[in-house]
């Protein structure tokens, strides 16, 4: 969802907002700011934000990532800047996009559910590629880097673990290139592009599900990746994990770092 189609995705965009907050607020307790009706939305949720988006069989948000020119600002050099042990330089231009509130509520283990899950890893980096952006940055939770590794993002490691409150995060990069886009299209048989991108029709009263149903039927790639009705719904939890989480975080960024990509 861009600016030139946002008009599309009204009611959409409010799920994905409630979703968020349910999510990152509830379910991981993390201090945001949530409107007086329930939304968690900040300061990088203007019109320059696009959303990679997911929906279910009933049309309800499932998953969802941010992408933002970093021209401007980016939440990882405003918010998080003791996680870049060599400073901002070069982390905010013109070929640089900024990744973040990225979830995934898509629990089915079915052909569909894995590749709509790269789907998701996958649409940020085609949107960037067709813009002539050469990466993105972010900020994530540190156990969640050997999961976009294996699922095929180019990632380097920015600094250290800090904490953020809540956990520990990391900053990192992101390639965006033909050949990153190529070998996870190709891994997951995914179609060119991954994603639907539909433009405002005002001669088309139908909704933005309707639609991609549509092409759905007519291309069996993306038909391939379409919700099913039978998929399993997605159960929230607290908090809480019987877990040592000190452990499990040392373990991920010692994978990471050895599994991050080396450039050229």
């Amino acid at each position: 969802m861009t600016r030139e189609n946002r008009s599309l995705y009204e009611r959409e965009l409010d799920d994905l907002f409630r979703r968020r907050k349910t999510v990152f607020v509830d379910e991981l307790g993390w201090h945001l700011s949530v409107t007086a009706d329930g939304r968690e939305i900040d300061e990088y949720d203007d019109d320059q934000a696009i959303y990679g988006i997911g929906f279910d069989n009933a049309g309800r948000v499932t998953m969802s990532g941010r992408y933002r020119p970093t021209a401007d600002r980016s939440m990882l050099v405003d918010v998080f800047p003791e996680a870049l042990a060599e400073g901002p330089d070069g982390l905010n231009g013109p070929d640089v996009w900024e990744f973040s509130r990225g979830f995934c509520l898509e629990t089915g283990g079915r052909d569909h559910n894995r590749r709509r899950r790269a789907m998701l890893m996958l649409t940020p980096l085609e949107v960037a590629l067709a813009r002539g952006i050469k990466s993105y940055v972010a900020f994530s939770e540190v156990r969640l880097l050997p999961l976009f590794i294996s699922m095929g993002w180019r990632v380097q490691l920015l600094g250290d673990p800090v904490s953020y409150g809540e956990g520990e995060g990391i900053g990192y990069r992101v390639e965006v290139s033909e050949e990153a886009v190529r070998e996870m299209r190709e891994s997951y048989g995914l179609p060119a592009p991954a994603h639907i991108h539909l433009l405002p029709d005002p001669s088309d009263t139908r909704s933005v599900h309707e639609r991609a149903r549509e092409i759905a039927e007519r291309n069996p790639a993306y038909a391939r990746m379409m919700p099913q009705p039978d998929d399993r719904p997605y159960v929230a939890h607290n908090g809480t994990r019987p877990i040592d989480e000190a452990v499990l975080r040392r373990r991920a960024v010692a994978w990471t770092r050895q599994n991050q990509y080396a450039a050229g």
